[in-house]
Formats: C-alpha cells, sequence, structure tokens
C-alpha cells in the first residue's frame, strides 16, 4: 500500500491538469511518500512474465545486452493484457487515452514536423522509432509469438509497444545502482503524477523493501510538490516528456549546436508550450540498447 503523507492529489494548484499539493507545510527531511516494492510494476513483480523470460533461453541469453526497458514492457503488456485481473489494471487504463499528452515519439508525423522542425529532437525521435521497431522485431515479438498464451495477437502490434514504450520514457524510474535488470526499471504508483521544475523539493530514495519520497527544502501549505527528472535541458525534456521549462538553468549555451524553435508555439496539449528555446542540446539520450532514461515521471495522470 503507498501511504501519502501532508498531501493531496489534484487539478487545483497544480501546473498542469493534475499534481501534487501540500495540504500542510512539510520541512526539510521529512517523508512524503512511501512506496513498497511489491507495489512497482516491474518485471520481477509480474509474474507470469518472469516466470517466462527466465526459462526462456533465446530470450536469457540476451538479456544483458538489451535494454532494461524490454523486460518492464514485456511485463506491461502482460499485464495490460490482463485487465481487470492485473494489479495494475487502473494504473494501465491510461495506454488507450495517452494520445498527444507524452513525447514526442506519439505525436502525429505532421504535428512532429510542424512543430520540431529544425530542431535536432526531431532527428532523436526519428531514432528512437527505428531503434524501437528493430527490438520489436528481433526481441519483443519472437517472445510473444513463443508465449502466445500470456501474449495473444492483440498485444503484439508494433502500434501497441510503441504507446508502452512512450509511456516508459515518460514515467519510468531506474534504480541504476540494482544489478537485476528485471527489478531496475520500474513503474511507481503515485510518484510519476508529480510535476517537473529544476527547483524541485522532492527526492526519491531507493530502500531495500521500498522507496522513499523525501523532501529537501520546505513546503509550504499549498504549494505544489515538484519532482525533478533529472537536470536536463530543454531539448531532453521536449524529446522525452513533450515539454519545455521556462528559464531552465540546464540548457547549455557554449558548443551548443543552435536550432530555434518558433516563439510559444502550442503543443496539441492544452497545458504544455514549446517556449522559444534558442539553445538546444547537440547530445540528447535516445531509445538505445545501451541507454536507460531515468528519473522519469510525466505530466498526465495515471
Amino acid at each position: 500500500m503507498v501511504t501519502l503523507l501532508q498531501i493531496r492529489i489534484g487539478r487545483e494548484g497544480s501546473c498542469a491538469e493534475i499534481g501534487v499539493v501540500a495540504t500542510e507545510e512539510i520541512g526539510e527531511g521529512e517523508r512524503v511518500a512511501h512506496i513498497p516494492r511489491s507495489a512497482l510494476l516491474t518485471c520481477a513483480n509480474s509474474q507470469a512474465v518472469r516466470r517466462r523470460l527466465l526459462r526462456d533461453d533465446v530470450t536469457a541469453e540476451r538479456l544483458d545486452s538489451m535494454s532494461s526497458w524490454v523486460p518492464l514492457l514485456l511485463a506491461m503488456l502482460a499485464e495490460y493484457g490482463l485487465e481487470s485481473a492485473s494489479t495494475w489494471y487502473p494504473y494501465l487504463q491510461l495506454v488507450p487515452n495517452y494520445g498527444s499528452a507524452g513525447p514526442p515519439m506519439i505525436w502525429s508525423e505532421s504535428q512532429r514536423d510542424t512543430l520540431l522542425a529544425g530542431t535536432s529532437v526531431l532527428q532523436s525521435v526519428h531514432t528512437d522509432a527505428e531503434n524501437i521497431a528493430r527490438d520489436h522485431a528481433t526481441i519483443v515479438l519472437p517472445f510473444m509469438q513463443r508465449h502466445s498464451d500470456v501474449f495473444p495477437p492483440h498485444l503484439q502490434s508494433l502500434d501497441l509497444y510503441e504507446q508502452m514504450v512512450a509511456l516508459v520514457m515518460s514515467y519510468s524510474f531506474s534504480d541504476e545502482a540494482n544489478p537485476d535488470m528485471l527489478h531496475r526499471t520500474m513503474m511507481v504508483p503515485f510518484v510519476d503524477l508529480l510535476n517537473h521544475h529544476s527547483q524541485h523539493h522532492v527526492e526519491l530514495s531507493f530502500r531495500d523493501d521500498h522507496l522513499e519520497l523525501v523532501a529537501i527544502r520546505t513546503i509550504k501549505k499549498g504549494e505544489e510538490v515538484m519532482n525533478t527528472y533529472g537536470p536536463l535541458p530543454n531539448a531532453s525534456l521536449m524529446h522525452k516528456y513533450g515539454f519545455s521549462e521556462v528559464n531552465n538553468p540546464h540548457d547549455v549555451v557554449g558548443g551548443a549546436s543552435q536550432c530555434h524553435t518558433p516563439p510559444d508555439i502550442k503543443h496539441p496539449h492544452p497545458h504544455v508550450y514549446i517556449h522559444n528555446t534558442h539553445t538546444m542540446h547537440p547530445h540528447i539520450n535516445t531509445y538505445t540498447h545501451n541507454t536507460c532514461m531515468h528519473r522519469l515521471t510525466s505530466h498526465t495522470p495515471l
């Protein structure tokens, strides 16, 4: 059971469609939330997929070389297919309605070409699509076909897989110190509802049997509790989450490629704007076999 302390979840007081607001003043060092590891959506916690993944000789041999997203994505697909029988059924109801509120990889092609024209983000999204399709064709689809009792045909499409990847890109967290790939990348209920700001209030810590969200500064009553998705420039925020931060202190000037976006273009999502970001970071992480996004979350509720 996830335990929440001195906070409420909702639209009122949030900078986005939903957020987390302090109901009382929270002091530095106070615990804001306690999340048992049993509540996390991971490959290790999805028993049917874990057993099949470890017993599948073809896939098990490739675990060390594949993206740590793949086991989580297989677990998400299996749990999504279980519908109401899954512990995470309410959590996964976002999938059919994710729409254009997420990262650019799930925007329409015309939206991407228009809103990201002239930026390095556009090429990164194309690279994502190529790598995702390759993983699906060479690892994910063959595994699902070998275990069709868990993955019937309607779960095997590239389109659904891309939607799941978008969720992982925008919502997942990674415990990089954990040597077990089946536990490393995870979906964390509640924590992924927190919105991003570079001057954030809380940090997530990983314990043996639970995760803790702890205040790193005083949070006033009525103030939105802000998380950080990392010290990311706007190019990376746009690439991974579909938004940018005004006056982002992590934007890079010296040595960066000059890619301009038109001022204040309205994103398809009503609460997201592409602000005039004159400098885009040249080194954007993309979906690859060796790169794993971490400290991720989203502006859209699960």
